[in-house]
């Protein structure tokens, strides 16, 4: 199996990166802006992607005040699980780190997969940090 591994620092309050992976409003504000978000553990996010005939769906396995885990249930993220975890940093701030794990190898789509979660995270850092929404999937 391949995990996709990264963190990531964020000028804003752990609350505000939270609302961002966890909120409706949030997850549009950085990621896509067809999103239906689910709450507490049992919930399912649905997202969707121009393009995409069919919409992603992924499961809350659990959800705390820092850390969020999703199990992807269809689609190229089917048996996959993303782990969220939000971290203070000393000289403020957050790190946010993250986890894809499950895929069943390295190949070009996981490869994909990895650039992918880097350029949304530069869009979830620059949502977190000033408010303004800008959703890389509009």
């Amino acid at each position: 199996m391949a995990d996709i591994a990264m963190q990531l620092t964020i000028e804003a309050e752990a609350d505000t990166v939270r609302d961002a992976l966890t909120t409706e409003t949030g997850v549009r504000g950085w990621f896509t802006a067809d999103a239906e978000i689910g709450q507490g553990v049992g919930a399912e996010h649905t997202l969707s992607f121009p393009g995409v005939p069919e919409s992603w769906r992924l499961r809350i396995t659990e959800s705390g005040e820092r850390r969020l885990v999703l199990a992807g249930e269809n689609g190229p993220w089917a048996g996959t699980t993303q782990t969220y975890e939000i971290l203070d940093v000393p000289e403020g701030g957050v790190l946010l780190r993250f986890t894809h794990a499950g895929f069943p190898d390295q190949d070009d789509t996981y490869r994909n997969f990895t650039y992918g979660w880097a350029t949304k995270f530069t869009a979830l850092k620059s949502y977190a940090e000033t408010g303004k929404p800008a959703p890389f999937f509009d």
